[in-house]
């Protein structure tokens, strides 16, 4: 039963069975190379991204100063000691387990 579905495909001249594997092999590298294009395509020659070696530009701002440093983290410093005293406050006084919904009070 499967040879008389593959000689259907692969084509029967009298006794010889005739290979169309050539031509599948072609379509197969055709499909390759159309991949190929397809992805290569993708990278666009006309992105703006820098060369490997291409130096930065440089920065259109001075770096802090070593008082503006220590300015910038004394405030998030003071920032988290707020915001973590605040979500202590809002914390439930007591830590326990909560009973599951179908267990008895326990006298």
């Amino acid at each position: 039963m499967v040879w008389t579905m593959l000689s259907g495909s692969l084509g029967r001249l009298g006794d010889k069975v005739r290979n169309f594997g050539g031509m599948t092999g072609r379509l197969a590298a055709a499909g390759a190379i159309f991949a190929t294009a397809v992805l290569l395509g993708a990278c666009s020659v006309g992105a703006e991204y820098p060369t490997v070696l291409a130096t930065p530009t440089p920065r259109a701002e001075e770096p802090m100063s070593p008082d503006e440093v220590k300015q910038a983290t004394d405030a998030l410093i003071s920032d988290r000691t707020r915001l973590s005293a605040d979500a202590q406050a809002a914390a439930p006084a007591t830590t326990g387990t909560t009973p599951s919904a179908g267990a008895a009070a326990k006298p």
